[in-house]
C-alpha cells in the first residue's frame, strides 16, 4: 500500500481485522491506528469468530481466501448473527460470483489488492461517520424496517399525493443505475434497492419532515409530503434537501461491488403536478448532466416545447407536400482572382406565409422523425439539377446520417449516373455536427464518389468533431474552416493563429481551403494574406436561387 493518508479523528471504535500475511497485516494495521486504538488482528477463522463473539466489535476488514482462512463461509456466519455489524473485504478475488456472493451477504465495501489506501480510507471514514450517528440512523432503519415506513411502487406513491390538496415531492435517482442493472441478477438488483432506500431514509433530516420513502423501478426513490407555502420560499429546506444529496454523494456508500461508488441526482417540486413536474426535472437533469434541480412548471415548458415540435412537423409535412422545400446557392470566391468558382447548395423551407426559413428552425426537428430523409432527397435532386444553371462547381452538405442511410445513398449514385459528364463538378461537404457511426460505410461512400470525380470537403473544420485525424480518413480535396475562427480573426490573435496553423497544413497535404464568414473587407485581406485559396460570406454574397423555375 503506499498512498497519502487521510487522518480522520481517532474515536472510540473497534476494529476486527483479519490477514494472514504478516507484511500486509503489518501495513494494514498502521494505517488503521490513524482511526482508532482498538483494532484486533487475528490471523485464521477460529480466532477471527471467537473475538467476535467475546468482543463488540464495529466494524470487520478480512480476506476472502487463504490456505487457513476461508472469508465468505466466515462471513455468513458473521451474518447469522448480526446482520448490521460493517464488513469490509479486501482480496485479490474480484470474479463476478463472489461479487454476488459479497452482496448476498450484505457487505459494505469490497476493495481489490493492491489497495488504494484512499478509497480504503474514504470508506472506513463513511462507516466510522455512521457509528457516530448510530442512534438516529438506528431509529430511522427501525421505521424503515415497518410497512409505514416503506413503500414499493408508483401507484403507492400517488395514492399518497392525491390525499394531500397540494404536494411536495422529492424524486430521487442513482446515477448511471442502467449499467450497475445489467451487471447484476433481477434478485440482487432489488435487493441493493431495497438497502439503498435505507440508507437514504436513514440519512433523511428530520427537519425536511420527509417520513416515508417509497421505492420505485429503475433506482429511483421518493419522499413526498403535504405541501407548505413556506417550503417554496424556505432556503433553509432547500439547503437541508442538499445537504442530503451531499451526504449520500460524499458518503461513498458501496454495496458489495469493485469501486462502485452509488451517488444520486435530485429532481424537487412543489404545489401542484409536482410528481410530473420531478418527473420531467430528472429527465431535464440526466439531458444537462447535472445534479439537483427545483422543477416546478417543467412539465408545463414540456408541453410548451412538445407544441413547437409538433407544429414544425406540420411545417414539414405542408412544405414537402407542397413542393417548398427548397435549395438557394451561396457564391464561393478564389481569393486571387476575387472570381465565383463554385456555390454551396442551402436547405431553406417557405412557410404557408411565404416566409423564408432557415434550416435552424427545422432541420433538426426533422432529423427526428421520417422527414429528414425526404428533405435530403430533394436536395440532392435540387444540387444535381443547378448543374444546369451555372458552368460552376456545386458543394452538396452530406451529414453522417446521410451516408449510413441507404435510400440517400442510392439516390446519390443514382444522380452521378444521370449527370455523369459533370459528376467533377460536385463536392461532398461532410458536415461534423454529429458523430459519424460507421465510419467503414463513411470511406466506403468517400471511394466510391472519388472514383466518379467527386471531390470531397471537411466541413466546419477547427471546431466540433472536426480536427486533423479525419483528414487523415478521409483525404478531402477542401477544407472548410469553421466561420467561429473566421468572425473575430480581425481582433482574435489566438483565431488567426490557428486559422495560419491550418493553412500551413492544408498546403503540405495539398488541400485547398476554405473560409466561412467572410463578413468584410479587411477579414478578406487578412485571409488572402496568410494564403487562404477560396472566401465565402455576406462579402460576395448571401445565398439565393439561380435561377427561380427551379426553387
Amino acid at each position: 500500500m503506499s498512498s497519502k493518508i487521510i487522518n480522520v479523528n481517532i474515536v472510540p471504535f473497534t476494529i476486527l481485522y483479519i490477514e494472514e500475511d504478516e507484511s500486509s497485516r503489518k501495513s494494514m494495521t498502521k494505517l488503521l491506528e490513524k482511526f482508532t486504538t482498538k483494532i484486533i488482528s487475528v490471523v485464521d477463522r477460529e480466532e477471527a469468530y471467537e473475538k467476535f463473539i467475546t468482543t463488540s466489535i464495529d466494524l470487520i476488514i478480512t480476506d476472502l481466501k487463504t490456505p487457513k482462512f476461508e472469508g465468505m463461509n466466515f462471513i455468513s456466519n458473521i451474518r447469522s448473527i448480526d446482520k448490521e455489524v460493517p464488513i469490509i473485504i479486501v482480496s485479490t478475488y474480484n470474479d463476478i460470483e463472489t461479487l454476488h456472493a459479497s452482496i448476498e451477504c450484505g457487505i459494505q465495501g469490497f476493495i481489490v489488492k493492491p489497495i488504494e489506501v484512499k478509497k480504503l480510507t474514504s470508506l472506513i471514514h463513511a462507516i466510522i461517520y455512521d457509528h457516530q450517528n448510530k442512534s438516529r440512523i438506528i431509529n430511522n432503519i427501525k421505521k424503515i424496517n415497518t410497512n409505514d415506513f416503506l413503500e414499493y411502487g408508483e401507484n403507492k406513491l400517488i395514492d399518497r399525493i392525491d390525499s394531500f390538496n397540494q404536494s411536495t415531492v422529492l424524486l430521487i435517482k442513482i446515477e448511471e443505475f442502467k449499467y450497475l442493472n445489467n451487471s447484476l441478477t433481477s434478485k440482487i438488483s432489488k435487493k441493493l434497492q431495497k438497502r439503498f432506500a435505507k440508507r437514504l431514509l436513514a440519512r433523511m433530516q428530520e427537519k425536511c419532515s420527509f417520513s416515508k420513502i417509497y421505492l420505485l423501478e429503475r433506482g429511483e426513490f421518493a419522499f413526498t409530503k403535504a405541501y407548505s407555502s413556506s417550503d417554496t420560499l424556505d432556503e433553509v429546506f432547500h439547503q437541508n434537501v442538499k445537504d442530503f444529496q451531499e451526504n449520500i454523494n460524499s458518503a461513498k456508500i458501496k454495496i458489495g461491488l469493485v469501486d462502485y461508488t452509488l451517488s444520486i441526482i435530485m429532481s424537487l417540486a412543489y404545489g401542484d403536478n409536482t410528481l410530473e413536474n420531478a418527473k420531467a426535472g430528472l429527465r431535464a437533469l440526466l439531458q444537462q448532466k447535472q445534479s439537483f434541480i427545483i422543477a416546478n412548471e417543467l412539465l408545463e415548458k414540456e408541453k410548451e416545447f412538445a407544441v413547437k415540435k409538433l407544429q414544425t412537423f406540420k411545417m414539414l409535412k405542408t412544405a414537402i407536400n407542397n413542393y417548398n422545400i427548397i435549395s438557394f446557392f451561396q457564391p464561393i470566391v478564389n481569393n486571387r482572382t476575387k472570381k465565383i468558382e463554385k456555390y454551396e447548395s442551402l436547405v431553406r423551407l417557405i412557410d404557408e406565409e411565404n416566409n423564408i426559413i432557415s434550416p435552424y428552425y427545422f432541420l433538426d426537428t426533422a432529423k427526428e422523425g421520417k422527414y429528414y430523409q425526404e428533405i435530403s432527397s430533394i436536395v440532392l435532386r435540387n444540387s444535381f439539377r443547378a448543374l444546369f444553371d451555372t458552368d460552376m462547381e456545386i458543394s452538396i452538405n452530406l451529414s453522417s446520417l446521410d451516408i449510413e442511410e441507404q435510400k440517400t445513398q442510392e439516390e446519390f449514385f443514382s444522380l452521378l449516373e444521370k449527370y455523369n459528364s459533370d459528376c467533377n463538378r460536385i463536392t461532398v461537404e461532410l458536415t461534423e455536427d454529429e458523430r459519424i457511426n460507421d465510419i467503414a460505410c463513411t470511406q466506403q461512400f468517400l471511394k466510391k464518389i472519388k472514383e466518379r470525380g467527386v471531390k470531397v470537403a471537411i466541413d466546419d473544420f477547427g471546431s466540433g468533431f472536426s480536427n486533423f485525424s479525419r483528414v487523415l480518413m478521409y483525404q478531402p480535396d477542401y477544407i472548410k474552416i469553421d466561420g467561429t475562427l473566421i468572425r473575430d480573426i480581425e481582433h482574435n490573435h489566438l483565431s488567426k493563429s490557428m486559422v495560419e496553423t491550418i493553412v500551413y497544413f492544408s498546403k503540405k497535404q495539398g488541400i485547398k481551403t476554405i473560409a466561412e464568414y467572410v463578413e468584410n473587407e479587411n477579414i478578406y485581406n487578412i485571409l488572402s494574406a496568410l494564403g487562404v485559396d477560396y472566401s465565402q460570406g455576406y462579402y460576395f454574397g448571401k445565398a439565393e436561387s439561380l435561377k427561380r423555375e427551379f426553387i
